[in-house]
């Protein structure tokens, strides 16, 4: 896989519905390490999620942004499916180093520790849901206290990860500290919105939605 498919599917697999708000109610948080803090006892006590999901990525050629629905699965440890549903059926399963990609009934799977980005796409992925994200040292962190969210912009400090990465926002309940909204930046400009929505925290998700056997 060349680097510019390698990019396309970062773009598809962050890929995040309108603008975050940045208004005048919006505060920096000056020491967000009790949040972080109370963000990873929340990631400690989720097994799983299940969420709907709406996708809307804009791009600097397309004249319109185009949006995409379907349904997002995570299970502890590294565990998760992406299913595209509308307006077309694409599939991507993680699981642990193995990557499974459904693309109208054509199957590819792919060996994640064998290229080292899709290593760090994995481990984006799984830190994002999982809450080590919040804790890692390959990002600089700046939180804003909003009306009912806080917001988290990510910003990578690793080259390679600066090459097609600017930034990655983040929109976290108040409540459970769950992400209600993903949004990543590309270098050229473009970004990707994710929304989740109907979320449950906790519930049996069935072996077979992870399968990459």
């Amino acid at each position: 896989m060349n680097f510019k498919s390698t990019l396309f599917f970062f773009s598809l697999f962050i890929t995040s519905l309108a603008v975050l708000s940045q208004g005048t109610a919006e505060k920096p948080v000056d020491n967000p390490a009790g949040l972080i803090e109370q963000a990873s006892l929340f990631s400690q006590k989720t097994l799983s999620i299940t969420s709907d999901f709406t996708q809307e990525k804009e791009m600097s050629f397309l004249e319109e942004k185009v949006t995409s629905t379907g349904k997002f699965y995570f299970q502890k440890e590294n565990l998760l499916r992406w299913e595209y549903l509308k307006p077309f059926h694409y599939v991507i399963i993680l699981n642990n180093n193995r990557i499974r990609i459904i693309d109208e009934g054509e199957v590819k799977d792919y060996d994640a520790g064998s290229n080292r980005i899709f290593v760090e796409i994995s481990g984006v992925m799984s830190g994002l849901v999982n809450g080590t994200l919040l804790q890692s040292d390959k990002f600089g962190q700046t939180w804003y206290d909003a009306a009912g969210c806080y917001r988290v912009v990510l910003t990578p400090r690793e080259t390679m990860m600066k090459d097609f990465l600017a930034k990655i926002e983040l929109k976290l309940s108040k409540q459970d500290f769950s992400v209600d909204e993903l949004k990543m930046f590309e270098k050229s400009g473009d970004y990707t919105l994710i929304t989740f929505r109907n979320k449950k925290m906790n519930e049996t998700i069935a072996a077979e939605i992870f399968n990459v056997d």
